[in-house]
């Protein structure tokens, strides 16, 4: 069964052989007047966004993905285009929700965790990054978010759990490798680990559409692969 993903993050380039097309998509830069304004234009100028699809694809080659795009020159982007981005997730249903991004900012987690909280009671899933199981970093270290970092005990296909930590999940950390491309020049890190998981939980939904973040958690701590250890929160992150 198909299932809907948003992927927040660079956008998506639909031609790209590993994404295969979306279904749709949105771009979200700062107003003039301080506000947030929306553009059809998605086209990933980065390729971050684009590699994130191609694991979500591959996982789940039926997915209807999103492309939600607030980095344009770089991978950052303010907490009012997170915001935005994740309201126009939650408001329209879309059962994943792929961030490839937080804030260690305190002042933005009660808007996040509003929106994150909209999303849990509506029964949809967000899945986002953060750079270790002790990281203090919104939205992942939210109650209502499945956090993800990268577990280098993790290969492919694995997924490590951390019960009590903020961040209860770990994952293979690399890309789809792209041909005549040395996969140590590829990109790598956090993000892809969180779409590694992303992919999953696409998985398991597309089995049981009617499901929410709790039983997901639940099946995915069933996946205890790799060997949970301590990590420095310092480590490369992208």
């Amino acid at each position: 069964m198909s299932v809907a993903v948003a992927v927040i993050d660079s956008g998506v380039n639909p031609q790209h052989p590993h994404v295969k097309g979306v279904a749709g998509g949105v771009g979200f830069y700062p107003g003039a007047d301080g506000g947030v304004e929306t553009t059809p234009d998605f086209h990933d100028a980065i390729g971050h966004g684009t590699a994130v699809a191609g694991i979500i694809r591959e996982g789940l080659p039926a997915a209807r993905l999103f492309a939600l795009k607030i980095f344009w020159d770089s991978l950052r982007a303010s907490a009012k285009l997170l915001g935005a981005a994740l309201a126009w997730a939650v408001d329209r249903r879309i059962k994943v929700i792929h961030l490839s991004l937080g804030t260690a900012n305190p002042a933005h987690r009660p808007a996040l965790e509003r929106i994150c909280r909209q999303a849990f009671d509506r029964e949809l899933v967000v899945v986002a990054s953060a750079r270790g199981p002790d990281d203090d970093i919104w939205p992942s270290a939210l109650k209502t978010v499945v956090g993800v970092f990268w577990d280098p005990t993790c290969g492919p296909g694995r997924i490590s759990y951390h019960p009590g930590r903020p961040i209860a999940f770990g994952a293979h950390g690399w890309p789809r490798a792209l041909p005549g491309l040395p996969q140590e020049r590829n990109f790598r890190g956090h993000s892809f680990a969180a779409a590694h998981v992303t992919a999953e939980v696409a998985r398991l939904l597309a089995g049981n559409p009617s499901a929410g973040p709790d039983w997901v958690r639940q099946q995915l701590t069933k996946k205890l692969a790799c060997k949970p250890k301590r990590y420095d929160i310092s480590s490369y992150w992208r």
